[in-house]
């Protein structure tokens, strides 16, 4: 069941942050190449607010589909070739093991069960867990610098709420298709 208030904050009004794993500088401009220009900061701003509409909008989906444990749905979200995990691949068929199985890292920490991490200090062990228990659940979405999504930068989204901690990473998308695809691993990879 969702929680009683989806609420957005928008963490883009300023220059994108730097993501853990990409260059926090301007992405390199091969030799002989022009550097495309950017966009007007309001027509940037404009961008950013329509994908973060998006984004709530997965968010929400996301949540319903963690909420009811349904593995394919958030299977459907990771690409073909797999998810990036500091500077290697984790393969689908590896994530699909992993939320299948129940005694998995990733299913625990995603759904509960015996892989999830132990609670502590207000985090809960999974991210089902924490829905159950927040009384309100807000969607961060953050737009992080990367070279391939300049300028608009990769936007991420996170679920927060008061007095509770989000076990896990935040959720990181690229659209491919008309379609937003995880990008990164839900795997801890620092």
């Amino acid at each position: 069941m969702l929680a009683p208030a989806l609420a957005l904050l928008l963490a883009a009004a300023g220059p994108a942050s730097p993501a853990p794993h990409a260059p926090a500088g301007p992405a390199a401009t091969p030799p002989g190449a022009k550097a495309a220009p950017s966009p007007p900061a309001d027509a940037l701003e404009r961008r950013r607010a329509a994908i973060a509409d998006e984004m709530v909008r997965l968010g929400a989906r996301l949540q319903r589909d963690i909420e009811s444990g349904d593995v394919a749905a958030i299977l459907a979200r990771v690409p073909p070739d797999g998810l990036s995990c500091g500077g290697r691949i984790v393969p689908r068929a590896r994530i699909e093991h992993d939320l299948r199985n129940p005694a998995s890292w990733l299913h625990g920490v995603l759904l509960g069960g015996p892989g999830a991490p132990a609670a502590a200090g207000g985090r809960p062990a999974s991210l089902r867990a924490f829905f159950a228990g927040a009384k309100e659940v807000a969607v961060l979405v953050a737009f992080r610098r990367d070279p391939r999504a300049a300028p608009v930068g990769r936007p991420c989204l996170d679920f927060r709420a008061r007095d509770l901690a989000t076990p896990g990473v935040p959720f990181c998308f690229e659209q491919r298709g008309g379609k937003w695809w995880l990008t990164e691993s839900l795997y801890p990879c620092d």
